[in-house]
């Protein structure tokens, strides 16, 4: 069954999959749907994260998240994605056949993924962060080796896909989509050979003296004007107890410009962007971290849990208790 994601769901989806400060911005404010199709995000207990998507982009948009150190392993089968590292963009594109690239990440950055209306997409991405990697060198040489990756002048790298590579991506995107009692087993092993195999290719053609691999065609058209800055300042702000005033002294803006900004960008006042943000935090600790519901009203800043409770209804169409029981009846 396809999945309808709107703005603030998928929003929720990336930050769910830990990537910090997902803030997504649509055209077309008034569409109910972002994307359709199959989303998926997953951490495996070996410490991979895996995304795969077979999905139609609805409007025109974009997502900004914060991402850590790490290198990107990406399978493009079908479609055209255009994202950015940083204020650099980029397109890759599976026009007669899929591609392989891979973004080496080398400090923390704001990544940029673009939408556009009526794309279809379908792409497994692996990624695994530099301490991970380094953690499991086995001597100094490896450790250099790593750094060495790291430092490379080159952020995004492109091949055609082989069939080994396509092989593996197709059957990392079916065993994602698997439910049945085995299926992480399986897919842990697939995400790790998949890993090694495209690894050892853009170490190969790091360490040879041959013609380095393809960059992806760079777009120079101007990046949109990214707020996301008002949005992650807020974010650390939540918890304070401010009143709009110190909140809007502290983001150097008065308290009429963050409402005519919060209504345009999101149709909420200052105030009930501030509360909604609370309650998705809530959502995770109940979720997550497994707190009860008294302490993750405290945490909310709710003196009563009655109080608590109501709030998280209205917004999430259930009670906090539900919220919890949906999803361990998952697990």
């Amino acid at each position: 069954m396809n999945t309808r994601l709107s703005k603030v769901e998928l929003s929720r989806k990336i930050k769910d999959a830990g990537y910090e400060d997902a803030f997504i911005e649509a055209k077309d404010i008034a569409s109910k749907e972002l994307i359709t199709g199959k989303v998926y995000f997953k951490k495996l207990p070996s410490g991979i994260d895996v995304h795969c998507v077979n999905m139609t982009e609805h409007t025109e948009g974009y997502s900004n998240s914060q991402i850590d150190t790490c290198i990107s392993i990406n399978v493009l089968l079908a479609g055209k994605v255009s994202f950015a590292l940083e204020h650099q963009r980029y397109d890759i594109q599976a026009q007669s056949s899929p591609v392989l690239f891979i973004n080496i990440i080398n400090s923390q950055q704001i990544f940029t993924r673009f939408f556009t209306q009526q794309q279809q997409v379908k792409k497994v991405n692996l990624t695994i962060t530099k301490q991970w990697l380094l953690t499991r060198c086995g001597s100094m040489a490896d450790r250099l080796h790593i750094e060495k990756i790291f430092a490379s002048a080159q952020s995004v790298f492109q091949w055609p896909c082989t069939e080994k590579q396509l092989t593996l991506a197709a059957e990392l995107y079916q065993k994602s989509l698997d439910e049945t009692l085995n299926f992480q087993w399986e897919l842990e092993q697939l995400a790790l050979q998949f890993f090694c195999d495209s690894f050892t290719l853009l170490s190969d053609n790091l360490d040879r003296d041959a013609t380095p691999p393809k960059e992806p065609d760079i777009n120079n058209s101007p990046l949109p004007v990214s707020q996301f800055d008002f949005e992650a300042k807020i974010e650390s702000l939540l918890f304070e107890s401010l009143s709009l005033k110190q909140i809007a002294d502290k983001l150097g803006a008065s308290v009429s410009t963050l409402q005519r900004y919060f209504k345009s960008h999101h149709q909420l006042t200052l105030k009930e962007y501030i509360r909604n943000q609370i309650l998705e935090h809530a959502r995770r600790r109940l979720i997550f971290d497994n707190q009860s519901v008294g302490e993750v009203a405290y945490h909310s800043g709710y003196n009563h849990v009655s109080n608590f409770s109501s709030a998280f209804k209205k917004y999430f169409s259930m009670t906090p208790i539900e919220m919890q029981n949906q999803y361990r009846n998952l697990e």
